[in-house]
């Protein structure tokens, strides 16, 4: 069905679709599904709610410690890959990161730098000295 939807559309009009939808819908799903909107749950909602349970693409991702890479696979044509593309860039823009972006027909590779959080880094240890 979005291989039909998406062959009847140009591609800036995907892209368009894609940029709108990462702005307006992004934030809410991830805050319905996981409470909080921040990169985790962001990746989580990516993996879990749109390819899991939506079946629009399948996902992959990795974590080296600085960057994440997002992998969605999809057979729905190269305007798919520019609505995945736009959208996953528009969701991350709304956390302040900047998403690099390949594509090509049948896939989206997104790379983010991490941010440091609580969850990324142990806790600080408080050291106090002693007047001599």
């Amino acid at each position: 069905m979005l291989k039909t939807l998406f062959a009847l559309m140009t591609e800036e009009q995907a892209r368009e679709l894609g940029r709108k939808s990462g702005r307006e819908a992004g934030p809410g799903l991830v805050t319905f599904w996981y409470k909080k909107f921040d990169l985790e749950n962001t990746i989580k909602a990516i993996g879990k709610v749109t390819s899991e349970y939506g079946r629009n693409f399948s996902f992959d991702s990795s974590f080296d410690g600085k960057v994440h890479v997002l992998i969605m696979r999809h057979e729905s044509g190269k305007n798919a890959s520019a609505y995945y593309s736009e959208s996953v860039k528009a969701v991350f823009g709304m956390l302040g990161l900047d998403c690099r972006m390949e594509e090509n027909e049948d896939q989206v590779t997104a790379y983010v730098d991490a941010l440091p959080s609580s969850t990324l880094l142990p806790p600080l240890k408080l050291v106090t000295k002693t007047p001599r």
